[in-house]
């Protein structure tokens, strides 16, 4: 015997979609009562069968309010998560950027001297992959001007060290002192392994805006960025 088609709205007015899986879930059950109704009495439905199909049900309502909870969840990591950026306005933090840098006061001959006590040189940050045999540090000035230099068996993970730190200069006798720097970093093994090196530059938190992906952070002199590009919260 032919079964009536089931509408997703039922005619008590309801206002299921019948996308959800309470929707379908009603569905299943109206048209289970209509089968009942109308089955062959000599050919009786598969009582296993259906209790399959009921199961899958419940497990998709299942699936879906766990979804539900997820959800919430996320929406108040997100919360808490703009409430701790909102402490970080005032402080500095290290990004990924290209440092500018200078030495301190000459030596007397402007002349850099390796091994002395930093006397106003900056300090420098840097991110590293795995532990490095050597750093090459590069020093490049608005002209163009390159050096070389090295750092000797270096740590993975937060590295800081200062401009006297570095060893080997190329060519020599080093760069002048007199000038600002552009630095940029490579790692290497003798093994040939080059690990992963990322220089950090310092910025400062000016302002935190809350979105529905988390917070942005405004910093001073760098375009907005995610928390997640923040590898150092300074004090």
């Amino acid at each position: 015997m032919a079964v009536s088609s089931v509408n997703n709205n039922s005619g008590n007015g309801g206002t299921g979609t019948g996308n959800s899986a309470a929707d379908l879930s009603n569905q299943f059950m109206t048209l289970l009562v209509a089968q009942m109704k109308n089955q062959d009495p000599t050919n009786p439905m598969d009582n296993n069968q259906l209790t399959s199909q009921l199961a899958q049900f419940n497990m998709a309502a299942g699936v879906e309010k766990l979804n539900t909870s997820v959800a919430g969840v996320q929406a108040l990591m997100v919360q808490l998560g703009s409430m701790s950026a909102s402490a970080w306005v005032g402080r500095s933090v290290l990004i990924e950027g290209e440092p500018k840098v200078s030495f301190g006061e000459s030596d007397g001959n402007g002349i850099h001297q390796v091994g002395a006590n930093p006397g106003g040189s900056d300090d420098f940050q840097f991110a590293l992959a795995g532990d490095a045999e050597t750093v090459t540090v590069t020093l490049e000035d608005s002209e163009g001007n390159a050096y070389t230099a090295e750092l000797k068996n270096v740590k993975s993970g937060m590295n800081t060290y200062n401009l006297d730190d570095l060893e080997n200069f190329k060519p020599e006798p080093g760069p002048p002192r007199d000038r600002e720097y552009t630095l940029s970093l490579t790692a290497s093994n003798p093994e040939g392994e080059k690990p992963d090196v990322t220089t950090l530059v310092q910025e400062q938190v000016q302002g935190v805006t809350i979105t529905s992906d988390g917070p942005i952070l405004h910093l001073l002199n760098h375009d907005p960025i995610a928390m997640n590009q923040v590898y150092v919260i300074q004090k």
